[in-house]
């Protein structure tokens, strides 16, 4: 379990494995950022995974459950079109995607 903050906010980012949450095992989700308890889960790699490198798609589902958490400690849970969670799910995966690229770029023209 890792400790991040998330504007001020501590969260935990948890590895579970699929029978051991119930959000993970219904199969909805491989990952999941809880606001009311300031938790993030991903779900680790399991048998029935047919992804060639999953190491790159937890990087990717990482920083898409972190978005999440950004736009809750933002005030933004509840204000957009996703209407279970809050959240536009194409944008914070472009988020997620796009974000290494926006920083590499941020850092050579030195605007951070």
């Amino acid at each position: 379990m890792k400790k991040v903050n998330i504007l001020g906010t501590e969260y935990t980012i948890e590895h579970l494995k699929r029978e051991k949450d119930k959000t993970l095992r219904s199969g909805e989700a491989d990952g999941y950022c809880d606001s009311s308890s300031k938790r993030i889960v991903l779900r680790k790699e399991d048998e029935h995974d047919n992804i060639d490198d999953y190491t790159v798609y937890l990087k990717k589902l990482t920083r898409h459950e972190i978005v999440h958490a950004f736009m809750f400690e933002s005030g933004l849970g509840s204000n957009f079109e996703h209407v279970n969670f809050g959240h536009e799910e194409t944008m914070v995966d472009w988020i997620a995607y796009q974000f290494p690229k926006m920083l590499k770029v941020f850092e050579e023209v030195d605007c951070l």
